[in-house]
């Protein structure tokens, strides 16, 4: 089944209203790292001070 059916599924909706909605915040996550990865390792031009994340909280 696609992800995009889950969220489709009666169950999916109970388990973001108990845990929150763990794959969006995965996602984030994801993208957040990606983005930092990316500024750190560019070495095309002058070093850019890269900010921290701030930490991605368990729900």
């Amino acid at each position: 089944m696609p992800a995009n059916d889950a969220a489709q599924a009666p169950i999916y909706d109970t388990l973001v209203q108990e845990h929150g909605d763990v794959l969006a915040t995965a996602r984030q996550a994801a993208e957040e790292t990606q983005q930092r990865a990316e500024a750190v390792l560019d070495f095309r031009g002058p070093i850019a001070v890269v900010p921290d994340f701030p930490a991605v909280e368990s729900a």
